[in-house]
Order: structure tokens, then C-alpha cells, then sequence
């Protein structure tokens, strides 16, 4: 009986105690190219939306940190398990919202819209099912499962200016630099361009061991770097934009 409540305390043990955090930063080198405005040509209300917005395909930060890069720990082994709650893309101000969403392999992204104006949901997915369908009006939700490890574009058909991504991937352990504030509320990009956020991420709780930190971003790229993950505390594992490279085009 004591070697087996022995056991029991120790399996209890190992399953809090032998994991770390992975923190860190993502910074850009030199000066940042300026974000391009972007043009609604359809619609009066998303005319009226859009008008002196920028485009969010690279946001960095006055303190340097680029926001929008998917983090996430690779380990082996590790089950996936799914959020209790569906993840939401939601179009709001005739742009995808938020701009990137990361969610485990496997979940239910429930797709939507908070427009007076009809929006047409098109992936462009290579690894799972590609869907192309409207949303007419607010309130209507499409619930779209993804099944495999991806980074997904998404367009608009009528609002050509319209692009978000959501990005599966195979693990637990992620975070997208610059999406919420401590009050846990989604930062617009043009708020994070005036911050000192320096591109700051965690991922808490890793088990300890090797790992592979992923770092993917829309228009560096990507980038990687094993590490060994502490029995507990921080580990520190940082980013610029000069460890990302592009995928050779085919």
C-alpha cells in the first residue's frame, strides 16, 4: 500500500511540477517598412470601415516586437487536447478578426460575422478541406473543423482587400505575439504599432525535456530552435527577423 501511494504522489508530482515556461521576445532588425493603407471600393459601409486603416501583414511595435507570429512548442509525444470552447473568426470592419488565430490540430473554429454586408469565407487551405462559402448577414455562425497542422489563408471574394489567417498547429503549448492585452482583450493592430511591446510571448506549463519552439509569421516566415525545457521556472527563447525564412516557392 505505501509503495503504491508513493507512486501515486510521485505520478501527481511529476504532472506539476516537471514542466516549465518558455518565454521570450520577437523583434525586428532595422526599420520596419512602412504598413500600406488600405482601399474599400464596395459597399458604404465597408467603405466607411475601412477608411484609414492599414494593412496587418507585418505590425511592428515601437519597442520593436512584430506582432501576429504564431509560438508554439513542439513535443514529442504530448496528446493535443481541444479548447472546452469553439475559437471564433469573426469579420468585423470588413476585416477578418482577429487577423491571426492559432488553435490546436484538430479543433472547431466556429467562422462569423458582426457586418450589415454579405462576406464570402474562402480558404485556401492545401492540408484540409478548403471551403468557400457566404455569411449574409450578422449572427450566422459556420462551424469549420481542421483536422491537420496548417497555416490557412483566408479571403474575401467581395471585399478583395479582406486576408486573415488561422493557423493549426500540432500542440497545447502556443501564443500569437501582440493579440491581447493583460485584460485579455484583442489589441488592434494600429494600437500595437504606437506600444513598447517588444513581441513578448509565454508558453506555460511545457513538459520539461527537449523541445522545438516554432516561430511562423505571415510574411518572415518561419523559425525554430530547440531547447531544453527546465523541471520548473523560465526558460528564454528569443526571436528576430533575421532567424525566419521564407518557404522556397515551388
Amino acid at each position: 500500500m505505501k509503495t503504491l501511494i508513493a507512486l501515486l504522489v510521485f505520478g501527481m508530482l511529476a504532472s506539476v511540477a516537471f514542466a516549465g515556461n518558455i518565454t521570450g521576445t520577437v523583434t525586428y532588425e532595422g526599420d520596419a517598412p512602412a504598413r500600406p493603407a488600405l482601399t474599400a471600393n464596395k459597399d458604404d459601409h465597408c467603405i466607411a470601415a475601412v477608411k484609414g486603416t492599414k494593412s496587418e501583414a507585418l505590425v511592428v511595435s515601437k519597442g520593436k516586437g512584430i506582432k501576429n507570429v504564431v509560438l508554439y512548442a513542439r513535443v514529442r509525444g504530448a496528446k493535443v487536447t481541444l479548447p472546452e470552447k469553439n475559437p471564433v473568426m469573426d469579420q468585423k470592419g470588413c476585416a477578418y478578426y482577429p487577423h491571426v488565430l492559432a488553435v490546436p490540430v484538430g479543433a472547431t473554429v466556429d467562422l462569423t460575422s458582426k457586418d450589415p454586408v454579405a462576406h464570402n469565407v474562402h480558404s485556401h487551405a492545401q492540408k484540409n478541406e478548403q471551403i468557400n462559402i457566404q455569411i449574409p448577414k450578422p449572427g450566422i455562425v459556420y462551424p469549420h473543423k481542421i483536422a491537420k497542422a496548417e497555416e490557412i489563408k483566408f479571403t474575401c471574394d467581395i471585399h478583395a482587400w479582406m486576408t486573415g489567417y488561422i493557423v493549426a498547429v500540432p500542440s497545447n503549448f502556443y501564443a500569437v505575439t501582440g493579440a491581447k492585452d493583460a485584460e485579455n482583450a484583442w489589441i488592434s493592430s494600429d494600437a500595437y504599432e504606437k506600444s513598447a511591446d517588444t513581441g513578448t510571448y509565454t508558453l506555460e506549463n511545457v513538459p520539461a525535456g527537449t523541445v522545438r519552439v516554432v516561430a511562423w509569421h505571415e510574411e518572415l516566415g518561419s523559425a525554430n530552435k530547440k531547447v531544453e525545457v527546465p523541471a520548473s521556472g523560465d526558460i528564454a527563447v528569443n526571436f528576430t527577423s533575421a532567424d525566419f525564412k521564407k518557404k522556397a516557392k515551388k
